[in-house]
């Protein structure tokens, strides 16, 4: 049965970040070590809007093409509902009310993660253009949406707020996703006795596994 839960846990957290719109704001790490993460070397890092896909596949947007991805979230969150009410179902209530809240802190994170991204990009990355920003607008109320259902319905809302508070967010909220970039924090010297790529190949940015690895570790961070 652990298992069981655990494969349902990652089935239902993996809709939650693909499709995702994200970026990674510079001014964070430039407060804690400005010298080192000002350099140029990683700018391809910070302040770069990066689509996540349904399939998993990702790019560095560079205002290209996004609401046709974005409009999908709806129906990915969707279908994590139906799995909800039919676990809710077929698990003995504890079992299900664990799984419940693990998923309803991760709803809680990415809801205030992509408010405070839509509140920010601007200032952040001006030149963004209005698709890109409806993009991130989207995302914003999909997910908004989507918890104010889980709240009524499976969790309540005090109990999360107890574990994510409605409060700004900070560096810790994005420090372990530095991990998911391939080129830009690769050091000077490995970048010398790295084999060449492509600027086509530099725009993807992180691996679908790594992307996993950061969204589900940042989330269960957090404290219980």
């Amino acid at each position: 049965m652990e298992e069981s839960l655990n494969n349902k846990q990652k089935e239902l957290s993996s809709r939650l970040y693909k499709p995702l719109i994200f970026y990674i704001p510079r001014k964070f790490w430039v407060e804690m070590d400005g010298e080192k993460w000002n350099d140029k070397e990683f700018d391809a890092l910070f302040d770069t809007v990066v689509l996540m896909k349904t399939d998993g596949s990702n790019k560095a947007l560079q205002n290209g093409a996004s609401n046709y991805y974005l409009l999908s979230k709806t129906a990915e969150l969707d279908k994590n509902t139906y799995a909800l009410l039919e676990m809710r179902s077929k698990l003995d209530e504890d079992s299900f009310q664990f799984l419940a809240k693990k998923y309803c802190i991760e709803v809680a994170f990415y809801k205030r993660i992509s408010t405070w991204m839509l509140d920010h990009i601007q200032e952040d990355i001006p030149e963004i253009n209005n698709e890109t920003l409806l993009s991130f607008e989207l995302q914003k109320t999909t997910f908004e949406n989507h918890w104010e259902y889980l709240q009524k319905h499976f969790v309540p809302s005090s109990e999360i707020k107890q574990t994510i508070p409605d409060s700004n967010s900070t560096a810790k909220d994005f420090e372990i996703i530095q991990d998911l970039v391939v080129n830009p924090l690769q050091s000077k010297n490995e970048n010398k006795n790295s084999p060449k790529t492509t600027k086509k190949e530099k725009k993807i940015l992180i691996t679908a596994a790594a992307a996993e690895k950061f969204l589900l570790e940042t989330v269960f961070n957090v404290k219980f």
